[in-house]
């Protein structure tokens, strides 16, 4: 009997053996290559997924107070020695003598009166727009319109009481005459129809002349309420003196606190560089604007050379008296809503947020109106970085 080959069960039927040995290979070595890279990179996801970062750790095994907390309502304390509070730079709120305004606002001359022209002021004011001039005109006609009816109504109503007391006494002789049997009932009948008579037409002639006041009067307030609304007063163009110029200067809503009458003022005008002209707060406006939401401010202005012409626009500083002024730090200044506040020591650590009115910023500093005394210790520059803490505290004050 015949022995089998090996090489004969070993080998392929057909094809070459090795070719095919070289393939299984290879793809086991890349199936091997994929198994080892998803070991690594689950190893890798589970380390990252089980381990802290290095700076959680350090800060999970520091131990002491926080470097600022909120410790109340507008409460903050900031840890002496705290790397935070050498980032904070301590000022002091200083009083000084100044003149510097205390709202800077934007205006426009509306009328001016030159000197010399026509005999009367009325006729040599020079306005800045047409309607402007027109309305002031139709405000002049309608004061002599409420003049006329005053003295119509006036003289109605003494008419019509010398009519009356003239039927009454015909009436009261009639009774008489009536009584002595000299006269007829009837006559005394028809004198006392005249006399109701006369009471009824008098009655109807003044109110007839008090409804023309009463119109006229409208007529007036409202040209004068026109004339208001665009800033001008129209007492003031009958009182002005020659070489003087009416400004409106345009105050925002939430600043008109500051504007008051009686006020000094200097404008600086874009056409006249280097002059500034000096003037005082005549009038404020009752109203204000709804487009702009702004109050109309007037303020007349010396202006003896003519230079002023209606129309020019200015820079205007309202409030130029010399006073006393308290200046902190802009830096300080944290604006949280709708209100700016500062935030001062209470020595030890300790610091209150105070709700202050704030006039205009001069350099680095602004002009502080109420909320802190002189010499009060503030944070200055790096006061920002405790505004978190800020809004914190003041959350934990609100009703």
């Amino acid at each position: 009997m015949t022995t089998p080959n090996v090489h004969d069960r070993t080998s392929p039927p057909h094809g070459d053996g090795s070719s095919l040995g070289t393939t299984h290979e290879r793809a086991s070595r890349e199936i091997g290559s994929w198994v080892l890279t998803v070991l690594v990179l689950g190893a890798l996801v589970a380390y990252l997924a089980l381990s802290r970062p290095p700076a959680m750790t350090q800060a999970s095994r520091m131990e002491g107070p926080a470097a600022a907390r909120v410790t109340g309502p507008k409460e903050i304390h900031i840890e002496p020695g705290a790397s935070l509070e050498s980032k904070l730079v301590v000022k002091t709120v200083r009083r000084e003598r100044t003149t510097s305004a205390i709202l800077e606002v934007t205006g426009s001359v509306v009328a001016s009166l030159p000197k010399g022209g026509a005999h009367t002021a009325e006729g040599r004011w020079q306005f800045a727009s047409p309607e402007l001039l027109s309305a002031y005109v139709e405000w002049q006609k309608s004061g002599a319109e409420v003049t006329f009816t005053r003295q119509q109504l006036t003289t109605a109503q003494q008419l019509q009481q010398t009519k009356v007391t003239a039927q009454e006494k015909v009436v009261e002789r009639m009774s008489k005459l009536v009584q002595a049997g000299s006269d007829s009932p009837k006559d005394l009948a028809v004198e006392e129809t005249s006399l109701q008579q006369a009471k009824l037409e008098g009655q109807k002639v003044v109110h007839e002349a008090t409804a023309a006041v009463r119109t006229a009067e409208r007529s007036q307030a409202a040209l004068r309420r026109q004339l208001e609304q665009a800033g001008v007063d129209p007492e003031v163009l009958g009182t002005a003196k020659e070489g003087s110029a009416l400004l409106v200067a345009d105050v925002p809503e939430s600043k008109i606190e500051r504007a008051r009458q009686g006020q000094s003022s200097k404008a600086r005008f874009y056409g006249l560089a280097g002059k500034e002209f000096v003037g005082v707060v005549n009038r404020i406006s009752p109203t204000v604007t709804r487009e702009q939401r702004t109050l109309r401010v007037l303020v007349i202005l010396e202006d003896k050379q003519g230079e002023l012409r209606p129309g020019m626009f200015a820079d205007v500083g309202l409030g130029t008296d010399e006073r006393d002024a308290l200046w902190a730090p802009s830096d300080g200044v944290l604006h949280v809503g709708k209100a700016d506040y500062l935030i001062v020591s209470r020595g030890a650590g300790q610091w209150t947020i105070v709700d202050v009115g704030l006039g205009e910023s001069r350099g680095t500093e602004s002009e502080v109106l109420r909320g802190v005394e002189a010499d009060a210790k503030v944070l200055g520059p790096g006061a920002i970085l405790l505004k978190p803490f800020v809004i914190d505290a003041l959350a934990a004050g609100a009703p």
